[in-house]
């Protein structure tokens, strides 16, 4: 009994620190032409599927073991994950819904053209163009 007491806190206090564990989103990066991507991590985000922008490209994706979802609440985790993703090339993790065991990787070009308020009406309207 005496050794079960002594034993006892050092198994709370392991169960305790047992967290997700980042492991379970293996990265398997696909084979890119040229040179990958430098993405800054602070440029990765999740959405729930694949953007439609031209010029997108998949870099690879996660296999996500042990059923693990994405705790957004712990931020290390979630940062964990973006780094891999921008490691990859990729600054978007298409990731549907808990409980899937893949999420893409696609390196999405950003905007280049920066608009100001209501300027998109106004170029549809023919009353300024792209070129201003």
């Amino acid at each position: 009994m005496k050794n079960f007491l002594l034993l006892l806190p050092a198994v709370l206090l392991s169960a305790c620190a047992t967290g997700p564990n980042v492991n379970d989103w293996k990265a398997e990066p696909a084979p890119v032409a040229g040179e990958r991507v430098h993405v800054p991590v602070y440029e990765v985000e999740f959405l729930p599927v694949v953007p439609s922008v031209p010029g997108t490209v998949i870099v690879g994706k996660f296999r996500i073991l042990n059923n693990a979802t994405l705790p957004y609440e712990n931020e290390d985790y979630v940062q964990a994950v973006k780094e891999k993703a921008a490691h990859m090339g990729g600054n978007t993790i298409v990731y549907p819904r808990p409980g899937v065991t893949e999420a893409v990787v696609a390196y999405v070009p950003l905007e280049t053209v920066n608009y100001h308020g209501g300027d998109e009406a106004l170029i549809d309207a023919g009353i300024i163009s792209m070129e201003y």
